[in-house]
């Protein structure tokens, strides 16, 4: 019987130098999986990626759904709100969609902006104030100070 070794375990780069070792040099499958003390299946995974020079994938970066908004996505989103300075989560939701095959929520954008550092910012009417206007409100206060 072989010993298999635990599903959360990923092999090391030294084990799988040995296994493409091994196989290399006319090994079987399960001859390899043997010698390891491995799976079948982790002994032709490791040797195929070797053999198409994709490097062997650790099972951890697969795990969960793909991302929704990608690398291409987020530089467009990070556009429309360049573009738009007072657009809402909810207009850029919609001009996402518009060109997206994939429908995205109001949540999975708003998350998306703060992750690439856009944060929200409420515009404040604060009236402008020149020299000239400093200058006067100056004088009133000194004049109204007591």
């Amino acid at each position: 019987m072989i010993a298999v070794l635990d599903k959360s375990h990923d092999l090391t780069d030294i084990e799988k130098d040995m296994i493409i070792g091994y196989r290399a040099r006319g090994g079987s499958i399960s001859e390899t999986a043997a010698f390891m003390k491995c799976s079948p299946s982790a002994v032709v995974n490791v040797y195929n990626n070797w053999k198409n020079q994709e490097g062997v994938q650790s099972r951890r970066t697969n795990c969960g759904e793909p991302r929704a908004i990608n690398d291409r996505g987020e530089r467009r989103l990070r556009r429309l709100v360049k573009s738009d300075r007072c657009a809402t989560v909810d207009t850029l939701t919609a001009q996402m969609n518009q060109q997206c095959t994939r429908k995205l929520s109001r949540t999975t954008v708003q998350r998306t902006l703060l992750c690439i550092g856009l944060h929200s910012r409420r515009l404040i009417s604060a009236p402008m104030f020149t020299s000239v206007h400093r200058k006067k409100h100056h004088a009133f206060a000194l004049q109204h100070k007591h």
